[in-house]
């Protein structure tokens, strides 16, 4: 489904930037208990903070944040604050009233605040001023008489925008209160810090995201992680990490590419296990970069709650990352987390909401522990907090396939590939969108992710998914009232407004202008009623929806890596979006790697220009100079050239991690000892592809688990392509498909064949392959074999 690989470009010297961060919080009431908690040395009143998350010319967002620094529940709070001249003109997750003071109450889910837990309700609002003013914010709950307020307020500005984070913050006491990245618990006196990133839990099982990350000021070599449970943890799976399981405990320890950390980074690990006890302390240990050691321990405590909230299922990145840190301050002294940690109103929402597992009609899903109820606007990570849906078509086809269940209960989008699938497919080999849609409801699901894709022209530099509309025979007017006013008709119907809709639009179609307007049909396609046009009549139809958070396809760092293509990309696919009704506002985000195979990180080879013998790294036959050999540093840096662009700093970035695990036996272990330049990068990259422009059909493995905000900057990573789905159709002497007659055969898709943009190497395809979309059982079973983290 994707247009063939782009030139070689010497790329420009990478731009290290500050990255977007996003604070999870979980908390269950059926099994591991991960809670959001302050870490302090002494127990306080509530602490009342006023953060800034954005601003532009214009207006702001905002959010107030309640934590319970005390030892007893709060049932109710009652808070306010006011301005000089700023005012508040929206809200979500509390009842938001009056001018001068502005007053907040709760909501019925999120009245009651256990010691250690915290309630946030955010806002928008328009300024008087060039900068969002930071009031303090009173009231009972807040303070015992006085209070005083302070701020850290950090900007990054363009010519057209401008955006800061700033929080005002009050309380009883004038203790320094530092905030963790991520939801529970303990740093170590290394500063070393251990958290539960992502939790899921379901009937029979459990899986756990956790997270050390470095919050000291030297680097150290090792680190090793004990997690107590309630009871036996009987763990069946893991990942990035050495287990040693006795008793009610595991001890986590690093592995040897993972184990040194220099001040502000971090590892992730995962485990997975069979049992739906209580999730108790974390003790962390580290061990500085000379060999001695530091070690510390410190229990997190596990709030109970009648609450609950489940989270995608987790995984991790073995990259390390060094993110923003976002300010916590008392009534004197203020004190900054070294974790990457920005609270967002989805965040707040999902932590407090009150809800259950649910059985569904069809499966029961893997992907999430439970469901919120409400309405699915508002969310600025939609993904954070909320029940994905399982496709029970796919899930059934997965599931008949050897080992094929180990996945088949994980969310993949559901493709809109031709007007004849908003109904449903003629030979039944699928659901109609509707059918989706109230299959979604009936799973008690929050989260449906589903692509648009049927633009005039579609697939202009490559042929297995050529679409069905053409522009010169009427395509473009065809699309608006043929396929957007349809899908837009049914996703407006009351029945799923309490779905978080999350919209993939239009893979490969805009990168096609950037680098293929050598072919007629991306001319053509670069014109009037063309990709530009049909995409923002698409924004602007999904934007009448407020449950609807679109994501631009952006393609792949192995497309657009290189300096000139990076740029000519940003400055394009920027100027169609502010194009659109809400311009930059638009959007909730982009994607990449929809249908590809790149990885999200290669461990081994970390430096684009590490020297090996007199060359750079970057400079090797397989990467032809691009600065970007992974999806995480090319999304994190995309995503800060948009915000330099005027877009706010609430956007976030997808990745496909379908079929990007690059596992099984072939994978490298380690970095490679040999000092030719194309051997040393043949023999430690994790991405096995014989030419990174090979996209059809590969023999990649599963990657990581669909989760919500894994890395800083990335609100999710995905399943856009179903596993076992075609790239397309292998025979050159193909049959027409009846369902998509307009499918054809790509070369790329001949195993035969040789690569279209270097003959020197074959295309890498799968033989015996159907046309795309068809199941492909012998890929999945390949997918499957290679998964990585392992299945």
């Amino acid at each position: 489904m994707l247009a063939s690989n782009k030139n070689s470009k010497l790329a420009n010297s990478e731009q290290h930037r500050p990255y977007k961060t996003r604070t999870a919080r979980w908390l269950t009431g059926s099994g591991v208990i991960a809670s959001s908690l302050l870490f302090s040395a002494q127990s306080f009143a509530a602490q009342c903070e006023y953060i800034i998350s954005n601003e532009w010319n214009s207006g702001f967002t905002g959010a107030v944040r309640i934590t319970n620094n005390g030892t007893t529940p709060i049932n109710g709070w009652d808070v306010s604050w006011q301005y000089a001249g700023d005012a508040v003109t929206s809200s979500w997750n509390a009842n938001v009233s009056g001018s001068n003071p502005v007053s907040a109450t709760p909501l019925s889910w999120n009245a009651n605040i256990q010691p250690g837990q915290s309630v946030e309700f955010g806002f928008q609002g328009s300024k008087a001023g060039s900068n969002a003013e930071i009031p303090t914010v009173t009231g009972a709950v807040c303070d015992s008489g006085s209070s005083s307020s302070s701020s850290s307020s950090s900007s990054s500005s363009s010519s057209s925008s401008s955006s800061s984070s700033s929080t005002s913050s009050s309380s009883s006491s004038s203790s320094s209160t530092s905030s963790s990245s991520s939801s529970s618990g303990s740093s170590g006196t290394g500063g070393i810090a251990c958290t539960v990133g992502n939790a899921n839990i379901w009937g029979s099982g459990y899986q756990l995201d956790m997270q050390v990350v470095n919050n000291g000021t030297a680097a150290v070599s090792s680190w090793d992680v004990t997690m107590a449970f309630g009871e036996a943890p009987q763990r069946t799976g893991g990942w990035n990490a050495n287990f040693v399981e006795s008793g009610n405990t595991i001890v986590a320890s690093n592995i040897s590419w993972n184990g040194n950390l220099a001040p502000g980074q971090s590892a992730s690990f995962g485990i997975q296990g069979n049992h739906d006890g209580s999730f108790g302390g974390v003790t962390c240990n580290g061990a500085s970069s000379s060999g001695s050691s530091s070690s510390g321990s410190s229990s997190s405590s596990s709030s109970s709650s009648s609450s609950s909230s489940g989270s995608s299922t987790s995984s991790s990145s073995s990259s390390s990352s060094t993110g923003s840190t976002s300010s916590s301050s008392s009534s004197s002294t203020s004190s900054t987390s070294s974790s990457s940690s920005s609270s967002t109103s989805s965040t707040s929402s999902s932590s407090s909401s009150s809800s259950s597992t649910s059985s569904t009609s069809s499966s029961s899903s893997s992907s999430s522990s439970s469901s919120t109820s409400g309405s699915g606007a508002g969310f600025d990570n939609p993904f954070i907090g909320g029940k994905w849906y399982v496709d029970p078509v796919w899930s059934a086809k997965a599931a008949a396939e050897p080992n094929g269940s180990l996945i088949a209960n994980y969310n993949t989008a559901v493709w809109m590939d031709r007007i004849g699938a908003i109904e449903g497919p003629e030979d039944g080999d699928g659901m109609g969108l509707e059918e989706h849609l109230d299959e979604a409801v009936a799973q008690g699901a929050d989260i449906f992710m589903f692509v648009v894709y049927d633009l005039p022209n579609r697939d202009c530099a490559a042929l297995a998914s050529s679409g069905e509309l053409l522009i010169a025979e009427n395509g473009f007017e065809r699309y608006q009232n043929e396929y957007i006013g349809p899908i837009v008709d049914i996703l407006s119907k009351p029945a799923y407004s309490g779905l978080r809709i999350i919209a993939i639009i239009e893979v490969d179609s805009l990168p096609n202008l950037v680098t293929n307007l050598n072919i007629q049909k991306c001319v053509e396609a670069n014109g009037p009623g063309g990709y530009v046009d049909g995409i923002q009549h698409a924004l602007n139809e999904l934007n009448t929806l407020d449950n609807v958070y679109p994501y631009v396809d952006i393609a792949h760092s192995g497309w657009l890596g290189w300096s000139d293509n990076f740029a000519g990309a940003t400055k394009l696919i920027g100027d169609a979006i502010k194009g659109t009704n809400k311009g930059v506002n638009s959007i909730a985000g982009f994607v990449s790697n929809s249908s590809n195979y790149t990885p999200v990180t290669e461990p081994y080879l970390p430096n684009p220009t590490l020297q090996i013998g007199s060359n750079q790294v970057r400079s090797a036959d397989f990467y032809e100079w691009t600065m970007y050999f992974e999806e995480l540093s090319f999304v994190q840096d995309w995503r800060q050239a948009m915000i330099q662009q005027g877009f706010p700093e609430s956007i976030g970035m997808l990745i496909d991690t379908a079929r990007n695990g690059w596992g099984g036996p072939d994978r490298p272990t380690g970095e490679s000892t040999s000092t030719e330049l194309n051997t040393y990068v043949n023999e430690s990259r994790i991405d096995r592809r014989q030419h990174r422009g090979n996209w059809c059909n590969q023999p990649g493995g599963v990657g990581f688990r669909p989760q919500a905000a894994p890395e800083p900057g990335v609100d999710a990573y995905v399943w856009v392509k179903p596993q076992g789905e075609s790239d397309g159709i292998s025979d050159p002497n193909f049959p027409i498909d009846p369902n998509d007659p307009a499918k054809q055969h790509d070369p790329m898709c001949d195993p035969n064949a040789p690569n279209r943009d270097n003959n020197a190497v074959g295309t890498g395809a799968l033989d015996n392959a159907p046309h795309a979309g068809r199941w492909f059982p012998e890929a999945f079973q390949i997918l499957i074999e290679n998964a990585y983290p392992p299945l």
